[in-house]
């Protein structure tokens, strides 16, 4: 098979396969029950009626994943529109050139709902070679550092809902530094630093009427790991 080909054409390919093996299966039955009794125009007629059955199936099934895409994009946009779509996170270098950030990896937190969202935990998933061990919130609220770190130490951070949908969504920032101590991963890095792929989970409450607990998942190939 094509490495190009898309999930859709092994899909398609899939059924294909599984309508093929249903013909050889069944229609061998077919034959020895109808076609042994009937005249060869009559077996023919009903072997052909058969087949363009197994065909409309085939042609059905085929159909399912791009229906199921569009109904999954159409809830996507819904959602978007009247303030339910799940808040978003992405990790990337600060641009900063402070001596506190050097090390430090970017985490965004966009909240996207018009309900307000509780950030509860920040989790390092993968890899287990690495630990993260410094959490800091970038203030974005004219001196409320101090404030916001207390929040979310509790496991409690509040970020407001997007509600004025002439202004952009509220953000939250963290600075997150990453660390190891693997003898082979400290040798291969530079300047006390290396790039490693990080998976992180955060935990979050969304504040509507269910206070409903969700879980974003962040996964960068490249972050900063400070070795040593």
């Amino acid at each position: 098979m094509h490495a190009g080909m898309s999930k859709i054409g092994y899909n398609i390919l899939f059924y294909c396969c599984c309508v093929t093996l249903a013909a050889i299966v069944l229609l061998p039955t077919y034959r020895e029950v109808i076609c042994t009794t009937a005249p060869v125009a009559a077996c023919a007629q009903g072997w052909l009626g058969a087949l363009s059955g197994w065909a409309a199936f085939a042609g059905a099934l085929a159909a399912l994943p791009y229906l199921a895409g569009q109904v999954r994009e159409a809830r996507r946009q819904t959602e978007f529109i009247v303030g339910d779509a799940m808040p978003t996170a992405n990790m990337h270098d600060p641009r900063e050139t402070r001596i506190e950030n050097a090390f430090s990896s970017r985490l965004k937190i966009v909240n996207w709902n018009r309900h307000p969202i509780l950030i509860r935990r920040i989790t390092l998933v993968a890899p287990s070679t690495v630990t993260l061990f410094g959490v800091e919130v970038e203030d974005h609220d004219a001196g409320r550092r101090g404030v916001l770190q207390q929040e979310y130490k509790r496991g409690r951070m509040y970020v407001p809902g997007w509600v004025d949908r002439t202004r952009t969504p509220t953000v939250a920032e963290f600075d997150l530094t990453f660390s190891t101590e693997v003898p082979a991963l400290i040798e291969v890095a530079e300047n006390n630093l290396v790039r490693l792929p990080v998976t992180l989970a955060i935990e979050i409450t969304v504040a509507d009427a269910r206070h409903r607990i969700e879980t974003l998942i962040v996964e960068r190939p490249d972050a900063l790991v400070l070795a040593g």
